[in-house]
């Protein structure tokens, strides 16, 4: 497990909706057709006749997705910019303003629970909402989990050069801790440099290994049935995990983490050596072990 933060001059509510807003729901939708993994999974798994919640749906376009392909799906997100564009794009869309911790939904009421990218983003750890999860599944209701991961190249490459560079911030933070006289271990923010305005510390994401997403699962009395690489596995163009580690394989302007020609020939090599070895993300389909009342 791996837990990543970082510096920025917003707090968190105004980071969110500077990401919504440097994105489209168009360019969302394309990655749909790219991202095969879930894709497949949706398509495979989820009864037709069943009611879907996309739990922190973001621009929705999983929503988007499988709505128009006949299924009844709610999206649920805490932010306000992304559920409005949502109802600006298609009003007759099933979304709306939640907290994933505290569902506004009876017990066993979804037949399956979305969540992608999203309970790594809680400090405390994702059991909180996977337990909430658990309670508005029906018996034998399915969650699809996705999470970032700690792949081969991040454990040999990534996360070594990471430990020196927080070494250097940790001295970092002792020296400002002195000159601003602040409580520098709590973190909530800091001066920058020239003295000026706030530094906010964030704590963005956890990474799970496979075998660690499996147990958060377990412990929240799901059976794991599948556990798969996710990424644009299968893509000629495209990686998450290549795009976000190593950013001069983007392409320039890049969309949808597009790999220039270098990016695509590495993508492609190591694809064809195993899809784990650079993958973003892993992605996990659990049933609940809820018994029938």
């Amino acid at each position: 497990m791996r837990k990543l933060f970082y510096f920025d001059n917003n707090p968190e509510d105004i980071l969110w909706d500077n990401m919504w807003s440097s994105r489209t729901i168009e360019q969302e939708l394309e990655a749909c057709e790219i991202e095969t993994a879930p894709r497949v999974m949706f398509l495979s798994y989820i009864p037709k006749k069943g009611i879907i919640i996309d739990g922190g749906c973001g621009f929705g376009k999983w929503v988007i997705y499988l709505n128009r392909r006949g299924y009844d799906i709610i999206g649920i997100d805490n932010n306000k910019l992304s559920i409005q564009k949502l109802k600006e794009y298609d009003n007759a869309l099933k979304v709306e303003l939640g907290d994933i911790l505290n569902l506004d939904y009876p017990d066993n009421y979804f037949d399956a629970y979305i969540s992608m990218g999203v309970v790594e983003h809680f400090e405390e750890g994702p059991l909180a909402a996977l337990n909430e999860a658990y309670r508005v599944l029906k018996p034998n209701g399915l969650i699809f989990l996705s999470t970032p991961t700690v792949n081969i190249i991040r454990k040999i490459i990534i996360q070594p050069i990471q430990n020196i560079i927080n070494r250097f911030h940790g001295i970092f933070k002792r020296i400002m801790g002195y000159i601003s006289g602040s409580d520098i271990q709590n973190d909530f923010f800091k001066l920058d440099r020239k003295g000026k305005g706030k530094k906010y510390y964030h704590f963005e994401e956890y990474r799970f290994s496979a075998k660690e997403l499996q147990g958060f699962l377990k412990q929240s009395n799901f059976e794991v049935i599948l556990t798969v690489p996710h990424d644009f596995h299968g893509s000629k163009d495209h990686a998450i995990g290549l795009a976000v580690d190593f950013p001069f394989l983007r392409a320039l302007y890049s969309v949808n983490f597009k790999l220039n020609p270098f990016g695509k020939v590495i993508s492609r090599i190591l694809e064809r050596i195993s899809p784990w070895i650079s993958c973003a993300s892993v992605l996990c389909v659990g049933r609940s072990k809820k018994k029938e009342s």
